[in-house]
């Protein structure tokens, strides 16, 4: 194994050994400065494909939030690439997390969002996106960045770079991509498997296959006995889906993101007649719905007023508190009136 690679990159120290490539911290040769980088090096020259996907990534790809490519060699007798080092390693690596600080989870995923959807508007599909391929500037909170885009897709006018190589981590590969599958590639391949990440991230490195996420023994709610999780399980309704059609366009899962976020850090409760909720008044019961008919709550629960309503009616089941909604009216007036407010800017 040689010192100097390319004649400027020196090996400062080994790191650890992947599928495809070996992997070396470097310094260069012509510089006494401390700034470190990541060489790269090919080990089977039969997947030199690979490696040319990251360089033509690299070079149409200049985000914050996406690894920069920094030098390669294809032509050589060992093939490398030299990208700039995330000193916080892996996000898989990195852990543990704050797993309770789930506000600053959501930031970190919305950074890895905010790498991918660049990537798409250069028309490059990620198509391997997993916590191995997430990165970390400085340490386990440090800033989050996207890379290893040796399995991407990119589109120049007419499609190139088709694998029939199986692609993807098995939990996380979007269904359509599955045993090599490749001519129904898109952008929402990559949605599912940031869903399987924001899960991931979540749940405390938990994963599962296909789309399980709802099943009780990986439901949010159940694991962490945290009501406002919720908010996360609706958005992976929209993101693991096995219809790529039906999943979320990735922009409007960065906005909900952010929505997210403020409805968790905030306590705001999940509203719907499945969620469990805790009693306000005496934190001891929980809510049940008990009336969703005008007629029934009115003549059991409410003084009849000659007014049609449609009303849900909810008591605690330890004291007794009365929780009442009125969908038709909240409806009549998102219909003819603005938001009376500007939500607090998320950051």
């Amino acid at each position: 194994m040689p010192d100097v690679y390319g004649g400027k990159w020196k090996i400062v120290e080994s790191l650890s050994e992947g599928g495809q490539a070996h992997t070396f911290i470097v310094r260069k040769v012509q510089e006494d400065g401390d700034e470190t980088y990541v060489l790269k090096r090919l080990k089977d020259p039969a997947r030199i494909g690979r490696f040319r996907n990251e360089v033509e990534a690299g070079l149409k790809l200049k985000h914050n939030n996406i690894v920069e490519v920094i030098d390669w060699d294809l032509d050589g007798r060992q093939p490398y690439i030299v990208t700039v080092y995330c000193k916080g390693g892996s996000l898989n690596r990195a852990r543990p997390f704050d797993y309770s600080d789930h506000g600053r989870l959501l930031d970190l995923f919305g950074q890895i969002c905010d790498g991918v959807l660049h990537a798409h508007s250069q028309r490059v599909i990620h198509r391997d996106l997993k916590p191995d391929n997430i990165f970390l500037w400085a340490d386990r909170h440090g800033d989050a960045v996207v890379g290893d885009f040796g399995l991407c897709f990119l589109e120049e006018g007419e499609r190139i770079t088709l694998t029939e190589e199986a692609v993807g981590a098995r939990n996380y590969t979007a269904p359509e991509l599955e045993d090599g599958r490749a001519e129904q590639v898109s952008a929402q391949s990559d949605v599912y498997s940031l869903g399987k990440i924001l899960y991931w991230l979540v749940s405390a490195g938990r994963t599962f296959s296909r789309e399980k996420h709802r099943d009780p023994e990986f439901d949010l709610v159940r694991l962490t006995n945290n009501l406002y999780l919720e908010h996360v399980n609706r958005l992976l309704d929209q993101m693991v889906v096995l219809d790529a059609g039906k999943r979320w366009h990735l922009e409007v899962v960065r906005n909900q993101v952010a929505i997210s976020k403020r409805l968790i850090v905030g306590e705001y409760n999940p509203v719907g007649p499945s969620v469990w909720a805790r009693c306000y008044y005496c934190g001891m019961g929980s809510y049940l719905l008990i009336g969703r008919d005008r007629e029934t709550t009115e003549n059991e629960y409410f003084i009849r007023t000659g007014q049609p309503g449609d009303w849900r009616v909810l008591v605690c089941n330890y004291c007794g508190h009365v929780q009442t909604f009125r969908p038709d009216i909240g409806r009549r007036i998102s219909d003819t009136h603005s938001t009376p407010w500007d939500p607090p800017a998320e950051g």
